[in-house]
């Protein structure tokens, strides 16, 4: 190969690999760190009965949402066979957590006043008293077009402690809405006039996605519990005055209640849909523009009201800093002792070729440290203990491509050929090798990580990248520098570092 590109492929991964980690430092940036390393609160919550994978699903997103409104950062909610890991790094008060966690949660439904923009900070002072004074003129009479203007979009949704079945609310949508972040200006879940008890989820008997006969539209077919139709009788008479409740004496009302009610789940809009044709001595339906899973899973939040089965705490474990601290110290200390073994070993074994295993493993651990950071900033991924695990073992994994090239290099000068005519040639039939043999150790790590749960796939991704990057580091860094060493004729036949000696062979036996 030309010397020109063999140049531009050493040089351009060592700037990408300066420019990567450069970049993270200059920014401040660090690995988010996992519960076992970092302390924090750890809940495993085991389900009472048997349950659908449909179900299962449907608790974890609301479990996840609540354990983001917790405001804990890495946070992660994941299932483990039949039950649900929840670990939450950095948090310190386990029954505070556990309480937000499995509580019951309220689904209100509410009358739409109007759809508001997404939520955008005020900037300046006089933006904010804007804003202040927006939020203080929001009611039914004056949401119109005209508020739905940069003054509402700064006005602050409405806090969780301050969600009162009985006030106007200001509630985001749930992004599987589909609309973009817009909010909604949402009435009271009572009826007013006197009505103390809100519409919530436990007015429902029952609910489950079916098809309109009328439109051929998917819809939400619900069922009221006796309590709950005449609840719902009481409000809707309030919300609409018009209405004539539906009686032996007036089996068809001349105005059948229709509005568009939103349906609230902790804090959030889920779905505003039309209620309409509403017999109330029978079942409603909600109708709207649904796909197949909005219906099933509005379906779900109607059916459950909160969590769609009951949950029991089978561990609640809190991890301290220091003990993670402690954990991480006695992993990087083992780690690096190991690592600094093997690189002595190699300098005295391989010589000059050693010092190249110490380079090359310098520009991997720099693009591993800096694609770690970048995804912890941007997928909230967390180095745990079993990461650092696998960090260490890919250590192996590299040193071994290396011991392959070297040995493959061996088998070619004992051959008879000199050094020079070696490096290139050596590198392109180890090169399958080293292929052949990452390939199984990233397939391992990507089975691990597919069909496991917890640490193991936090071993398993650190595996795998750190595979990748083997690969990648091999043949744009160890094969250029290796055969550009191995073409210098100082740095070939040098008395204690030669790349002569590493091999094995004489320096001055006329190699290279």
């Amino acid at each position: 190969m030309k010397r020109r590109g063999l140049w531009v492929s050493l040089i351009g991964i060592m700037l990408v690999a300066g420019a990567a980690i450069g970049g993270t430092f200059a920014a401040g940036r660090s690995i988010l760190l996992g519960l076992d390393l970092r302390g924090g609160v750890s809940v495993v919550l085991k389900p009472q009965g048997k349950v659908t994978p449909t179900v299962l699903n449907q608790a974890i997103s609301i479990i996840d949402r609540r354990v983001n409104g917790l405001g804990v950062s890495n946070s992660s909610v994941t299932r483990q066979g039949n039950d649900i890991s929840i670990e939450l790094p950095g948090a310190k008060n386990s029954q505070q957590a556990l309480g937000v966690i499995g509580a019951t949660a309220q689904l209100y439904f509410r009358p739409v006043y109007c759809e508001l923009p997404a939520y955008t900070p005020a900037k300046t002072a006089a933006a904010k008293a804007k804003a202040e004074a927006a939020a203080k003129k929001l009611s039914p009479s004056t949401c119109t077009a005209a508020n739905a203007s940069a003054s509402t979009a700064a006005i602050p949704s409405t806090s969780p402690d301050q969600d009162n079945p009985k006030s106007t609310v200001l509630l985001p949508s749930s992004p599987d809405m589909g609309v973009n972040g817009a909010r909604w200006l949402l009435g009271p879940a009572t009826g007013q006039a006197g009505i103390k008890q809100a519409l919530s989820g436990t007015i429902v008997k029952s609910a489950a996605a079916v098809t309109n006969s009328q439109n051929n539209q998917l819809a939400v077919q619900v069922v009221l519990t006796n309590k709950g139709l005449q609840l719902w009788n009481k409000v809707a008479k309030v919300r609409n005055q018009s209405y004539i409740p539906a009686s032996s004496a007036n089996p068809n009302p001349s105005e059948p209640f229709s509005s568009q009610e939103a349906i609230e789940l902790d804090g959030v809009t889920e779905s505003a849909p039309t209620i309409q044709n509403a017999v109330f001595n029978g079942p409603m339906q909600i109708s709207g523009t649904f796909t197949s899973k909005q219906a099933s899973d509005l379906a779900t939040e109607l059916n459950y009201g909160s969590l769609p089965v009951r949950f029991n705490p089978q561990t609640v474990q809190t991890v301290s800093a220091q003990l993670g601290s402690a954990s991480l110290r006695a992993g990087l200390y083992a780690g690096i002792g190991g690592i600094i073994l093997v690189l002595l070993y190699m300098i005295v074994y391989y010589r000059a070729l050693g010092l190249v295993v110490v380079l090359g493993l310098g520009v991997g651990g720099a693009l591993l440290y800096a694609i770690l950071t970048q995804l912890s900033y941007t997928a909230g991924l967390a180095l745990t203990l079993s990461g650092v695990t696998g960090i260490i073992v890919s250590v192996g994994i590299t040193v071994d491509s290396y011991v392959v090239y070297f040995e493959r290099l061996k088998d070619e000068v004992r051959s008879g050929k000199t050094v020079r005519a070696s490096v290139e040639r050596g590198f392109s039939r180890a090169f399958r090798t080293v292929l052949t043999a990452d390939l199984v150790s990233f397939m391992a790590a990507a089975i691990l990580y597919a069909f496991t749960v917890g640490t193991v796939r936090g071993f398993a991704f650190t595996l795998g990248l750190s595979t990748l990057l083997d690969v990648f580091t091999a043949y744009f860094f160890i094969r250029p520098i290796v055969i550009l060493l191995g073409r210098r004729r100082s740095m070939s036949r040098g008395r204690f570092l030669g790349v002569a000696r590493g091999l094995g062979v004489d320096p001055a036996g006329g190699a290279a």
